[in-house]
């Protein structure tokens, strides 16, 4: 049994918990950018401008922000060049890192990448969500305890640290964050030391476990505006699977990508439309209705095998 996908690569549910289903009724639809031999999809805003990252023909990966036909897409770089664009806003900022330093960054909509900083001093780790309003969300180490610690930003810069009410932990993770400034991410069980997902509604004075039913380990990545939330299931047969989580009803949906042996599942924009990586050249988006859904995808036309990326 792995302790965590973090180590792989580097209880109760919200509700009522309805039995989980398969994706029934969806599309999926591949996309692939132009001369890369990999392609990683992370962010989508509600114009279906995505983010990600690449892996060119010499095997170095950039980050890129551009539209779903894959081919006009502007490619930029960190200090490190293994770039990780995660999320997106619908001002085009924004939030990832570097994954070969693992240090946070910005992106701003007129293409400037600056490191996030905490009273100055450079943070490490990652952020991910960010929401309409500029607002982001990740985690750092904490020199003191070594446990990572989730906290929000903006403009580059750490704002304050959030905590777990009555999920005690041995670490934790922001990865989403909604326009509300609800709260989902992930912690570390200090039970068994496997990751759960959890959603923390803005101001409330308790964080809910969000944990998918038999998992090996559940990380939430994911959340927009109409309640869902999606992120990656393990099975015991050590396979990653997305996922679907249905605030309001407390009802799971597992999610695989055609042809694919691991589906990680990232996040999901105002349309339901979701962003996926496997470990085939290039990625896809699920679409829960045709309303909304992105068009014009290129097949996944690389050559690379791709390994997990960091939850």
């Amino acid at each position: 049994m792995r302790t965590s996908l973090l180590n792989a690569v580097a209880a109760a549910t919200l509700l009522l918990a309805a039995s989980p289903a398969v994706a029934k009724g969806g599309t999926w639809v591949p996309v692939a950018l132009q001369n890369a031999s990999a392609t990683q999809l992370f962010g989508i805003n509600d114009s279906n401008t995505i983010s990600g990252g690449y892996t060119d023909a010499s095997g170095n990966v950039h980050g890129f922000i551009g539209d779903f036909a894959g081919d006009k897409y502007t490619s930029f770089d960190d200090p490190d060049s293994d770039t990780q664009a995660r999320g997106m806003n619908d001002k085009n900022a924004v939030a990832g890192f570097d994954a070969g330093a693992f240090a946070p960054w910005e992106y701003s909509a007129k293409g400037k990448l600056t490191a996030v900083t905490k009273n100055g001093t450079d943070l490490d780790q990652l952020i991910q969500g960010i929401n309409k309003a500029g607002t982001f969300t990740g985690d750092y180490t904490d020199t003191d305890t070594g446990l990572y610690v989730g906290y929000t930003g903006a403009k580059s810069k750490w704002k304050a640290d959030f905590s777990l009410p009555k999920l005690k932990n041995g670490g934790y993770a922001g990865r989403a964050i909604d326009s509300a400034g609800d709260i989902a991410g992930w912690y570390y069980d200090t039970t068994t030391g496997l990751q759960r997902g959890y959603l923390l509604p803005a101001g409330a004075k308790k964080a809910t476990l969000i944990d998918y039913p038999k998992a090996e380990y559940t990380v939430v990545e994911g959340m927009n505006d109409n309640g869902l939330v999606v992120g990656q299931w393990e099975d015991s047969s050590a396979v990653i699977h997305g996922f679907i989580y249905t605030v309001k009803t407390g009802a799971f949906t597992s999610l695989d990508a055609p042809g694919a042996g691991f589906t990680q599942v990232w996040n999901i924009n105002n349309h339901n439309v979701i962003t996926a990586s496997t470990d085939v050249a290039g990625s896809f988006a699920y679409c829960m209705s045709k309303k909304g859904c992105p068009k014009g995808g290129m097949a996944n036309i690389g050559t690379a095998k791709m390994a997990p990326a960091r939850p």
